[in-house]
């Protein structure tokens, strides 16, 4: 009844806008839209809304609320004003979670959608659940066509902006690395965006844990933790993973390969925990799971070379993790859009076996720059000149990785359009290889 007749403006036509849009229509509110670029207006097709072509302070003074899509940065000066009127701005992610009663969340830099997907297939095994938020299907969706589910939500910095009452009933942050600090400026105002999914958390309430990690929030609520070199709620002994006295899975078993997807698998063992899946729905759940696509993805093998897409590897310890986790020698494919990072600390902590780097796009004099270890390292225009110069310095047996360590945004619309054209040019490759 809040928002029923309520004149409400949504700002920003992401996917996430679209659909808080038609839970607002749901809830009876007059809905206005609006987004900085044109263009996205044009292309939205939402019946009953108002499309604001222009948005100014007259306007915005008639509005009774403001909802903001991730991508609207909070020092906006339409946003700035509208705080300065009283007006309440929510985050996409904090409206939606007001209408759910069972929600758990996962933030972090790196890890988030894989512990997201994880947490949901072992939560399915004796519940309802799905894997929303960052991943590309919006809480605001969920609330409306998942309404009984648990909601395993991916949280990105940029939806904590706005999102001062969202609370969930599990929560976690992976780990915290240098990302997008062009936006957030200071790794301190990044990491404080990080802790605020802690900062609604109640007595009986969970936190997940790794206890090898540097995030050690003190709350007063339930904790669950995990590590891979103590004894914790979720720990490694002898090959296997255990929660508690209960032996699960032997890590061989394991599709998911890497020190870092250990880490994932056993925080969403904790999460299943708390929702008392048992040991052997948790084991059914990983001996079926899937990783996603476009992280650490063995796409084939042309000419004895293997061929990784980890274009979802956007900054510097995502890129680390997945040269780690692939083995032998590598022709590393690097760049993109800038954000802000350090590169030296990428190429201090590059394994030797890195025979070539190609590097391409935005930030590749830059990454050539940070080259203080002296790789061997070639220069691209382009992702599709990066690949064509890569296959000609392979090897059989060794492995072309696209893991750019990087945004997309200098010539994808993102990291998905980047792996998939990754993924034509090594179909292309195997064609024109069997037919010579």
């Amino acid at each position: 009844m809040k928002f029923k007749h309520k004149n409400v403006l949504v700002y920003g036509m992401s996917i996430s806008g679209e659909w808080v849009s038609k839970l607002l229509l749901k809830l009876k509110a007059n809905v206005f839209l609006y987004d900085d670029n044109k263009q996205k207006l044009k292309c939205k097709n939402i019946e009953n809304c108002y499309f604001v072509q222009e948005l100014n302070e007259n306007l915005i003074i008639q509005f009774d609320f403001i909802i903001v899509s991730p991508s609207i940065e909070k020092d906006n000066k339409h946003l700035l004003f509208a705080k300065k009127q009283n007006i309440k701005i929510y985050s996409e992610l904090e409206f939606a979670s007001m209408f759910c009663r069972k929600l758990v969340a996962v933030t972090g830099t790196n890890g988030k959608t894989t512990t997201v997907e994880l947490i949901s297939a072992m939560l399915n095994k004796k519940h309802k659940a799905v894997a929303c938020g960052n991943i590309g299907y919006p809480l605001s969706r969920a609330v409306l066509e998942k309404k009984n589910y648990i909601k395993v939500v991916e949280v990105s910095s940029f939806m904590l902006e706005n999102a001062d009452t969202f609370s969930p009933h599990v929560a976690t942050i992976l780990n915290i690395e240098p990302d997008h600090l062009i936006r957030h400026k200071t790794m301190d105002e990044y990491t404080k965006l990080k802790y605020s999914i802690f900062k609604n958390i109640k007595p009986h309430d969970y936190i997940v844990i790794n206890l090898d990690g540097n995030i050690h929030p003190t709350l007063n609520s339930f904790t669950i933790t995990y590590s891979l070199k103590y004894l914790a709620d979720v720990y490694i002994r002898n090959g296997y993973i255990y929660l508690h006295q209960n032996r699960i899975i032997a890590i061989n078993e394991l599709k998911l390969k890497g020190k870092h997807n250990l880490y994932n698998i056993m925080c969403a063992i904790c999460f299943a925990y708390v929702y008392k899946v048992s040991v052997k729905q948790i084991r059914e759940a990983l001996l079926n799971f899937k990783s996603e696509a476009f992280r650490i993805e063995e796409i084939g093998v042309v000419n004895g070379i293997h061929f990784i897409n980890d274009s979802k590897s956007t900054n510097i310890s995502s890129t680390l993790a997945c040269v780690e986790a692939v083995k032998g020698a590598i022709i590393l494919l690097l760049g993109g859009s800038n954000k802000g990072l350090d590169y030296k600390k990428l190429f201090s902590k590059l394994p030797k076996r890195i025979k070539h780097i190609v590097v391409f796009g935005e930030i590749s004099n830059a990454l050539i720059e940070a080259n203080a270890e002296s790789f061997d390292i070639k220069k691209a225009d382009d992702l599709e000149a990066a690949f064509q110069i890569a296959i000609k310095l392979a090897k059989k047996n060794d492995s072309v990785v696209l893991s750019p360590a990087s945004a997309s945004y200098d010539q994808f619309s993102s990291f998905v359009e980047r792996g998939k054209l990754f993924n034509k040019l090594v179909s292309e490759y195997e064609i024109v290889t069997k037919k010579e």
